[in-house]
């Protein structure tokens, strides 16, 4: 019959040394600490580098969008404009050039407004949603 193989025992000079090798090669748990410190900073440093390039992306990929729609937007306005002057000239052989002026000017007012008072009651319930997630 034969006997298991059994791990050395520490009182085993050779294992105590062997251990002991292990545990300086290992380091302290202070070394350990101090180790996984530092890399949990030089994440975190990595991280905010990440985030940082990440957001200079998207700065750079919004300006370009932006401009276009800047230029949709005064393509629009321009369209606009033109087609409220041409009411105008469509409706004064009817009821005047200065009431035609007159009527155009009011009916696009009152649309801006209806437009505006949507937009800006939308935005003041978003707020107030998040106002009342915030408390």
């Amino acid at each position: 019959m034969t006997t298991p193989h059994l791990p050395p025992s520490p009182a085993d000079p050779d294992t105590a040394r062997e251990i002991d090798e292990k545990r300086h090669e290992e380091g302290s748990i202070g070394e350990l600490l101090s180790r996984l410190v530092d890399d949990a900073e030089d994440f975190v440093r990595a991280e905010i580098k990440l985030y940082r390039v990440e957001a200079i992306h998207k700065v750079n990929l919004y300006r370009s969008l932006l401009v276009i729609a800047a230029i949709g937007g005064l393509l629009a306005f321009g369209s606009v404009t033109l087609m409220l002057i041409a009411l105008v000239f469509a409706l004064s052989p009817f009821i005047g050039a200065a009431w035609a002026a007159f009527l155009v000017a009011l009916v696009a007012m009152l649309l801006a407004a209806l437009l505006i008072g949507s937009v800006t009651a939308r935005i003041r319930r978003d707020l107030g949603d998040r106002e009342d997630e915030d408390a």
